[in-house]
């Protein structure tokens, strides 16, 4: 009889997770892929323009090179290990363009699945509201749709700290798949040092000795691995992402953006540091969670569309979920959690503007492919993505992704001259950029037109793509290769202001 009543109970536990599956999981996700796809007529674009970058090193990768364009070498993508688990996709051809999205999916998936057992013994109403409020309130969804490799972060991030709650509470032995997460995670994203590293001092706290130091020596290994090979083909020791985009060079810089990450996660902080004081005796794994949040408070970021800081939120989330299902009713935890989304206020804003931010990309960064595309000839740009996964010509990043010489340029020179200088050696006469980003333009340069959304731009740096040409034959003929697209597509959400007209 006893037997019996502990088969009906998983029956029921099961079913309910399966509605749980598809209330939470299954229903966001559709009706956020109904809406991408019907605001782009059809079709699927990712949310930023990104992941167009790792696809095109990706398929590079594949055909034996490693850069975005064939022969000359460049480090655009900030994961080590992203371009490389897409390659293989590249057999796939059109394919593979959403090779990013099925795996995001099955990552979020396991991610889900792992949180959802963290629930077992909650009620289901009660469930739904601290699950789901978790979800919405760390942009769980809106990171499927980006096409990088968070999902991926999230996911490591979510399965190390699990294992760290089952071996300081439940006593668990550490799996060696759990040494492998660790190893992955800084490869994903390098910042995944900042959970890596203190879990492994955890670790050794806790007596995993030998393992512990094999599996830091490995991590060391890795990542100075692929310094190397960097250096190898006269990259530096880092890709250029990282350092176009690193603003942690000195102790003032560090300072500031630690500062930044306290105006805007302060709160989170405080609350990491209560809920430390509730685990007081054990100081093993205090010292985890204190290190792994001065870490990315140091050096990590917030922003950029709701992606830099989930890993963090994610990791903490776990110890936050144990804390609160162990010291409060399941009510109380549904009320608490129910509320996060009032806090956490901008990531649920790029949740919910997901389908809008995908719209920005297709009227944006794809008409600025297809142009370069129909164009026929090699262009600048200051966004790489989608142009260079289109274009079959050389295509030069002023911005510095793509060209490290570009980079180092943009950031040692203070005129435009470098500009025209490098279109010249790289014989480019055609630029698509943000004025914003560059003011001070070539002598050289003569616009031709400004391509201006009509829609909200989202996750594009600016609504306003200024076109150019470096003399009279190639302004007429971007002229009339913009014109030809632009009337070829009337339902486009753009307008095109042309000079001289």
């Amino acid at each position: 009889m006893e037997t019996q009543t502990l088969i009906s109970l998983s029956a029921k536990r099961q079913l309910s997770d399966r509605r749980l599956t598809g209330l939470l999981f299954l229903a966001p996700v559709f009706l956020l892929m109904l809406s991408v796809i019907a605001l782009n007529g059809g079709a699927f674009f990712y949310t930023l323009d990104d992941p167009y970058i790792h696809l095109t090193l990706a398929r590079q990768i594949f055909n034996g090179h490693y850069g975005i364009n064939a022969g000359e070498f460049s480090a655009p993508s900030s994961s080590i290990i992203w371009p490389l688990i897409l390659a293989p996709f590249s057999i796939l051809g059109e394919a593979m363009y959403k090779a990013p999205l099925v795996l995001n999916l099955i990552f979020s998936f396991l991610t889900f699945r792992l949180l959802l057992q963290m629930l077992q013994g909650v009620s289901v109403w009660p469930k739904v509201f601290i699950l789901g409020g978790w979800l919405l309130a760390t942009n769980f969804y809106g990171l499927i749709f980006n096409g990088m490799e968070h999902c991926l972060q999230v996911l490591l991030a979510v399965y190390i700290a699990r294992a760290v709650l089952d071996k300081e509470f439940h006593g668990l032995a550490v799996k060696p798949l759990v040494y492998g997460a660790i190893i992955l995670l800084p490869l994903v994203r390098y910042e995944g040092l900042a959970i890596s590293a203190p879990v492994l001092l955890y670790l050794l706290m806790k007596g995993e000795g030998l393992r512990t130091v094999l599996c830091g020596a490995v991590i060391v290994a890795l990542v100075a691995g692929f310094s190397l090979f960097l250096e190898h083909i006269g990259m530096g020791w880092l890709p250029s992402s990282v350092i176009a985009k690193s603003d942690t060079s000195g102790l003032k810089s560090i300072i500031l953006n630690a500062i930044s990450q306290f105006e805007k996660y302060g709160w989170v902080i405080v609350l990491m540091l209560v809920m430390c004081a509730f685990f007081i005796q054990r100081r093993a794994l205090v010292i985890l969670l204190v290190s792994v949040t001065t870490l990315h408070v140091l050096l990590g970021k917030n922003g950029w569309y709701g992606r830099y800081e989930v890993y963090w939120l994610s990791f903490l989330g776990v110890f936050f979920f144990h804390w609160a299902l162990s010291n409060l009713s399941g009510r109380s935890a549904a009320v608490v959690f129910g509320l996060l989304p009032l806090a956490f206020a901008p990531l649920v804003y790029t949740t919910l503007s997901t389908p809008l931010a995908a719209r920005a990309i297709h009227n944006q960064q794809y008409a600025m492919a297809m142009i370069a595309r129909d164009l026929d000839e090699p262009v600048a740009v200051n966004d790489l993505g989608l142009v260079a996964l289109n274009s079959h010509r050389y295509v030069l990043d002023l911005w510095g992704l793509g060209s490290l010489e570009a980079l180092k340029l943009r950031k040692s020179e203070t005129g435009p001259q470098w500009i025209q200088t490098l279109m010249s050696k790289k014989d480019v006469h055609y630029a698509f950029v943000y004025d914003d980003w560059f003011p001070q333009h070539p002598a050289n340069w003569t616009k031709v037109a400004d391509l201006q959304l009509t829609v909200p731009k989202i996750a594009a740096a600016f609504d306003t793509v200024a076109f150019y040409a470096t003399d009279a034959a190639s302004a007429q003929k971007l002229r009339n290769t913009m014109k030809t697209y632009q009337a070829a597509h009337p339902e486009a959400k753009f307008s095109v202001a042309y000079q001289g007209e």
